[in-house]
């Protein structure tokens, strides 16, 4: 019986061994102390029972201590901010600054992740020697942010004196890791008050590195906190429309001045709500454009709209961003949907002239692809920025859709109109069909009717919908 007991004993140390080598300490000491109390040994079990708890404190102290503490530079971790921010005096406006090192991926992927670590610690020591001079902690956060903690008060003239003056002293003081020189520079963000210090720190500098500035204080009359509420209620929208089917089609008419039929339908993207009415995209394009949620949803409407117009004999547009030409994921499925549907001859694909194109040979690329199935290329937004006549040629243009901010107004202001005339003109030199947007009455038709354009879109002509009509089938 005593030869099977040693022999559990035996093969469960080995188990916790394999499995869980942290603890194994703890549990070895544990499993000593069963075996002296069965085998009653009681003056030395006594004895050894002492020293297995003094054992055990020890070790359990020093797992909590390394709970909170960032392994790699030995500073104070998130949870320790935490903790610390629980024991703050309510009565006292604290202050939080949030740091974040600039372009730290393309250091660490350049130079690699031992590097990357040592670097970190670099800044932590950099930071420790420049803390403000008041009662101030510096903590490590997750990746290449760290936080100053001040829990005394702060004014905001002092703040920015400090903040100005880091921001501007690490890009010149040389930061030297494993003797290379790396230029760093700093997004910072602060928040002074009772509390939300984290989450409201955390935006300022998000603004900061979003904006390209040295340093941001959350404006409490900013409203940014609700925006960034906004903003995460609306993905949450999105993957729910997504789960749920509720990425909506609508359908708008083009109207021929020539013929004056509706030859074309704009295919506008709609989220349905749960109470039957619908997000327009303005409340959901930007929060969309920021996710990784963006492709899912224009393949899911390039999808429904190849089905729709599969059975139709109207032609039809589809609006893509700069992400969507630019993501390999994204053009794959547009080919793939162009081989399966067969409906390249009718299909416009619409390039917003707004969107700030940088690499034009990527776009050139899918537009020689979508081409060679028969689909025209239209530069949508035209006029709303910096038109640039030259590149139309170079990505084989189609069409041509005027802005509704140039068109809207067109019968009043005899300035708008020359600049559309010279738009029209220069495309019909091209071969490039124009199109009104923003046609809103009978006025605005008749005008733009005269200037020579080919195609109209707008509320006068027709709202968007979630059917075509019967005629459009």
């Amino acid at each position: 019986m005593e030869n099977s007991q040693k022999l559990y004993v035996k093969a469960g140390l080995f188990l916790i061994l394999a499995l869980c080598p942290l603890y194994f300490a703890i549990w070895y000491h544990s499993l000593i102390l069963a075996s002296i109390l069965l085998t009653g040994i009681t003056s030395f079990g006594l004895f050894f029972v002492t020293k297995l708890i003094q054992s055990n404190t020890k070790l359990k102290n020093e797992l909590r201590k390394n709970l909170y503490i960032d392994l790699n530079t030995k500073l104070p971790n998130r949870l320790k901010l935490l903790r610390d921010n629980k024991k703050l005096d309510p009565s006292i406006e604290s202050t939080l600054i949030i740091i974040n090192i600039d372009s730290f991926q393309n250091t660490n992927n350049f130079y690699g992740h031992n590097f990357g670590d040592k670097f970190l610690k670099v800044i932590g020591e950099w930071l420790s020697n420049n803390l403000p001079p008041i009662d101030a902690t510096l903590y490590k956060f997750e990746a290449d942010i760290y936080a100053i903690l001040i829990r005394v008060p702060f004014n905001e003239y002092n703040l920015k004196k400090y903040l100005k003056k880091i921001s501007m002293k690490i890009t010149k003081d040389r930061i030297i890791c494993d003797e290379v020189e790396v230029d760093t520079t700093l997004s910072i963000g602060a928040h002074q008050g009772k509390k939300s210090l984290l989450k409201l720190a955390s935006i300022a500098c998000k603004e900061a590195k979003n904006k390209r500035l040295p340093y941001m204080i959350y404006d409490k009359s900013s409203h940014k906190e609700a925006e960034y509420h906004h903003n995460m209620t609306m993905n949450h929208t999105l993957k729910e429309a997504l789960a749920k089917d509720y990425v909506v089609p609508f359908f708008q008419p083009i109207l021929n001045f020539r013929t004056n039929e509706i030859e074309k339908f704009e295919t506008l993207m709609r989220i349905k709500k749960e109470d039957g009415s619908y997000y327009l995209p303005a409340e959901f394009l930007d929060v969309a454009k920021h996710s990784k949620i963006y492709s899912k949803l224009s393949m899911s409407l390039i999808q429904k709209a190849f089905e729709t117009f599969q059975i139709s004999s109207s032609g039809f547009s589809i609006n893509l961003s700069y992400l969507d030409m630019t993501n390999i994921v994204t053009t794959t499925f547009i080919i793939e949907k162009l081989e399966e549907f067969n409906v390249g001859p009718w299909v416009i694909f619409e390039i917003l002239e707004s969107d700030g194109i940088e690499n034009y040979e990527a776009i050139a690329k899918f537009i020689d692809q979508v081409k060679s199935y028969g689909a025209k290329i239209a530069i949508d937004d035209f006029g709303s920025g910096y038109s640039n006549f030259e590149r139309l040629t170079e990505l084989r243009v189609d069409y041509i859709k005027i802005d509704g901010s140039l068109i809207k107004n067109i019968h009043h202001n005899e300035e708008t109109k020359i600049i559309v005339k010279t738009i029209v003109n220069f495309a019909k030199e091209l071969n490039i069909k124009t199109i009104a947007e923003y046609v809103h009455s009978e006025e605005v038709l008749e005008c733009v009717k005269e200037i020579g354009i080919d195609y109209g879109q707008g509320f006068h002509i027709g709202k968007p919908k979630p059917e075509l009509p019967i005629s459009a089938h």
